[in-house]
């Protein structure tokens, strides 16, 4: 019987041909109904809240491998994973180009006026912003300095920014002219005009950016996350506005998502608000198969898999 991948994300009929050419074995379902017997789904392509808990409550399961189609995994149960030697990889890096683009975006909207420019055009207002600053010869922080931090520093340099890595282990990265480690991190923000969380959400992360860390920042400081809403303690952000402890803040996440209509971040003036679209891309199905494939070349050939395999103890 063949053995089944079953597909809780959008996977083009292309994609399956390409599939079903590399490995005969495998057929592609879409639903737990479509399975004779749920011991025959050995692959799961992408997630969803519904099938995919119910496929891993089922005594009969025999998944081997999950391919995520997002870069964050704080929605799965990473220890029931690792209990069932489940091997779990994610779409991180898919996003690298489109999130760095977004930081600057942010930035830029920001730092050249073009966000105050759109808001009194909106009411038929022709008003010069009162400063506007270049990134030239300033300092970037980027915190979480992966394959989105990577293509981030390479943008930076290319405005003439000096930029200063933060990852887990303190490992050189390019772009990066200074690196530190995770638990240095007070004294990586304390010379940075900008700083950029692009962190993943842990028992390590959650909530590490609290008023004690914004008040290691320059009062000049620019504030922006793409990485996990919960990575902020939201209150402590708005405080540290509100003091001018931090200069401005630019969220791609928040959180609570969607953040509540009535909620005080939306009228305010000192922080740019984007609805976690930093990752979309072009064609994000496109984007994600193509990862899925490659490691479904090796799978096919030896059962395992190593690109962007999770570690269940960093949880990321």
């Amino acid at each position: 019987m063949s053995k089944l991948i079953l597909s809780l994300s959008e996977l083009k009929k292309e994609h399956e041909d390409d599939l079903k050419k590399l490995s005969n074995e495998y057929t592609v379902i879409h639903s737990l109904e479509e399975a004779s017997s749920v011991k025959d789904i050995e692959i799961v392509y992408g997630w969803n809240k519904e099938e995919g808990p119910k496929l891993l409550e089922n005594p009969e399961m025999n998944v081997k491998w999950i391919q995520l189609t997002s870069a964050g995994v704080d929605y799965m149960d990473l220890a029931l994973l690792n209990k069932h030697n489940i091997t779990l990889t994610n779409a991180s890096g898919i996003h690298s180009y489109a999130i760095s683009e977004s930081i600057f975006g942010m930035l830029l909207s920001h730092t050249r006026g073009i966000g105050y420019s759109i808001k009194k055009q909106m009411k038929n207002e022709w008003d010069e912003v009162d400063e506007a600053f270049e990134m030239n010869q300033r300092t970037m922080a980027i915190v979480g300095a992966g394959e989105i931090g990577r293509q981030t520093g390479k943008l930076a340099k290319a405005f003439g920014m000096k930029t200063i890595g933060v990852n887990r282990s303190g490992k050189p990265v390019d772009f990066m002219d200074e690196q530190f480690t995770q638990a240095q991190l007070a004294e990586a923000l304390a010379d940075a005009d900008v700083v950029v969380n692009i962190l993943p959400l842990t028992d390590e992360t959650r909530n590490l950016f609290d008023l004690d860390l914004f008040k290691k920042m320059k009062q000049s400081a620019i504030f922006i996350n793409v990485g996990r809403g919960s990575t902020v303690v939201t209150d402590d952000l708005l405080e540290a506005l509100d003091e001018g402890i931090i200069a401005f803040a630019a969220l791609d996440v928040v959180h609570q998502e969607p953040l509540p209509t009535d909620h005080p971040i939306y009228q305010r003036d000192d922080v740019l608000l984007t609805p976690h679209i930093s990752g979309t891309l072009e064609d994000y199905s496109e984007s994600a198969y193509r990862l899925f494939e490659e490691n479904f070349k090796d799978y096919a050939e030896s059962k395992t898999v190593s690109k962007n395999v999770v570690d269940y103890q960093s949880g990321y």
